[in-house]
Formats: C-alpha cells, sequence, structure tokens
C-alpha cells in the first residue's frame, strides 16, 4: 500500500464471469487502440531483471497498436515501429553497442568475485581486477545513456504512442545506486556517477517524458525463477559454462538482482524527491498478476493503465 495518490496497485476483478472476458478483454483493447492512434503517450516499463517488463512491452504494442522500443537487440526483441522505418538502423547499433558492453561488464563482475576468492585485498592483481570492473560499470551505463537518449529522441517523429522497455530514471536510481552503494565494495565509483548526473541533466531534461510509468515488481524467488527459465547468454555465467540446465546463477548477476530489489521498492519516492517524474505510476507485482498467460490479469493491466492516463489516478478515486 502507498499514501501517493497517484500510484495504482493492479487488482483482478474477480467479478468478471468466463462469458464476459472476451467482450471486457476486446472493449479495452479497442478503447486503448484508438487513444494510442492520435496521441503521443509515452508509457514506460521498469522493474527488476526478470521482472517481465519486456513481455508487457510485446502485449502492449501488438495488442494495442503501439510503438515499441526494446533494450535488447535479440530475435523477438526487435523495435516495432508503426512508421518511419528510417529509424530502425540507428536503434539497432546502439542496442547493439550496450548488449557487447553489457557482456563485457557481467565478465568484469565474474572475474572481480573470482579474484576476491584468492587475493588480498589491495593486492596489485585484485586493484587491477577493481579498476577493470569500475571502467566497465562506467562503459555500461555510458552505453545505455545512449540508448534511451536516442529512443527518447525518436519518440516526437514516431506516429502514434509509443512503449519503452527500461529508463535511464531506473539505470540512476536503481542500478546506479546498487552498484555505488550497495555492493560490497563500490563498483561504480563517486566520480562516475557524478559524470552520469551531468548526463541525465544536460541531455535528458528536455526530452519527451513519460505519460505513464509502469512498474513490475515481484518476490525474489520469482525473479530468479524467470532469469533461469529464460536463459538470456548474457545472464549466464562466464567464461564458457552454458548453464543449460538452469542451475545456480551467476554470483554476480544473484548479488545484483538481490540488491535492485530493495531499491525499485523506493524508486518512485526518490523520482519525486529529485523532481524527475510526478506522474501516475501502474505498479504490479507479478507473482500475482500473470499478465502474460491470465487474461483476467491482462484486462487489469489494461483497465489500469487507461484509468491512470485517462485522468492521473485511479477510477475508483
Amino acid at each position: 500500500m502507498t499514501d501517493d495518490p497517484l500510484i495504482h496497485d493492479v487488482q483482478e476483478d474477480m467479478s468478471i464471469r468466463r462469458h464476459e472476458i472476451a467482450t471486457r478483454l476486446t472493449n479495452v483493447e479497442r478503447r486503448l487502440m484508438e487513444r494510442f492512434s492520435d496521441r503521443q503517450d509515452v508509457i514506460v516499463c521498469i522493474g527488476n531483471i526478470g521482472a517481465g517488463k519486456s513481455s508487457l512491452v510485446k502485449v502492449l504494442a501488438f495488442n494495442t497498436g503501439m510503438n515499441a522500443l526494446f533494450e535488447l537487440p535479440d530475435e523477438g526483441f526487435e523495435d516495432h515501429l508503426v512508421r518511419n522505418e528510417a529509424l530502425y538502423p540507428p536503434l539497432s547499433t546502439a542496442k547493439d553497442a550496450a548488449k557487447r558492453t553489457l557482456g563485457r561488464y557481467y565478465g568484469a563482475i565474474n572475474d572481480f568475485i573470482a579474484c576476491q576468492a584468492h587475493e588480498a585485498e589491495g593486492s596489485p592483481a585484485w586493484k587491477t581486477a577493481k579498476r577493470h570492473l569500475e571502467d566497465a560499470a562506467l562503459d555500461i551505463q555510458h552505453a545505455y545513456l545512449d540508448l534511451r537518449k536516442m529512443q527518447l529522441q525518436a519518440v516526437p517523429y514516431l506516429v502514434q504512442s509509443t512503449v519503452v522497455d527500461g529508463s535511464a530514471l531506473a539505470d540512476r536510481y536503481a542500478f546506479c545506486e546498487v552498484l555505488h552503494r550497495d555492493m560490497d565494495v563500490p563498483y561504480l565509483t563517486e566520480q562516475a556517477l557524478d559524470v552520469i548526473d551531468a548526463r541525465l541533466e544536460e541531455e535528458f531534461r528536455d526530452l519527451p517524458q513519460p505519460s505513464l510509468l509502469v512498474l513490475l515488481e515481484g518476490p525474489h524467488d520469482y525473479i530468479f525463477q524467470n532469469i533461469r527459465e529464460r536463459q538470456r547468454a548474457e545472464e549466464k555465467e562466464a567464461h564458457g559454462q552454458d548453464n543449460d540446465d538452469a542451475g545456480d546463477l551467476p554470483e554476480g548477476l544473484t548479488r545484483l538482482v538481490t540488491a535492485l530489489q530493495a531499491r525499485y521498492r523506493e524508486m518512485i519516492p526518490v523520482l519525486r524527491q529529485t523532481g524527475w517524474y510526478s506522474g501516475p505510476v501502474l505498479r504490479v507485482d507479478v507473482s500475482k498478476i500473470d499478465f502474460v498467460s491470465n487474461v483476467r490479469h491482462l484486462i487489469a493491466v489494461y483497465e489500469g493503465i487507461e484509468n491512470l492516463l485517462d485522468d492521473g489516478r485511479p477510477a475508483s478515486e
């Protein structure tokens, strides 16, 4: 629960009868399609690794006619643009760069953890591994800032509304906070944070802002199970282990995901306090609201989006 009147927690409508589902679903999809076709709303999905952001982006885009901008360049995560195909090449290039940088970043984390196991803190080898990790942590933030900036710059040139997978604000106030404050040693330095903050202030203040934030949350075990099941290459163990049996996740990844849980719980108050976002938020507990395989749950998400976009507060108020 929250005292913020602009945060709406999705709840299933238990009163929907089976024979009413198709009508209720198609009606809200039609209304959203009509809305998104003649406005330039920007819906931004944020949440921990494995929470289901890209799945929600796919569902929204292909069922309601929105543009979709993903942070991954893999098959199944291609950007969907209603028009203006000229934007595909630069967006794809930025995503490819971010993915390559992400692989190097995960590798640097696992190398540093391995070094910690047999090197004393402050030894030459430890310092070298730590420096490589700090460089990789800043590089991945730059790569995603480049991608997020390009995506938001593209929004005014897109016909219809757009849903975006991820946010520079989530990167800064979740990922960067974790890397700087929540690990056993800082992976991201104070100087690196200053560089990131300067880029945000100089490059993002005048870019299109979200009409709605959708925050996906879930308990640790649910998030970890999602990550195991999806088997993305950059999230597997480094050094050639394929982890095909969905066994234990890399230690660096589990540390990151665990720390991110707390940061995402604090995300909205932080965005309010910093003045970056004061609009409506749709909060989805993905362990209770299965919008991928439960139609009633999908209806609840759609209607939550519709209500908050209409007046910035839950319809029940």
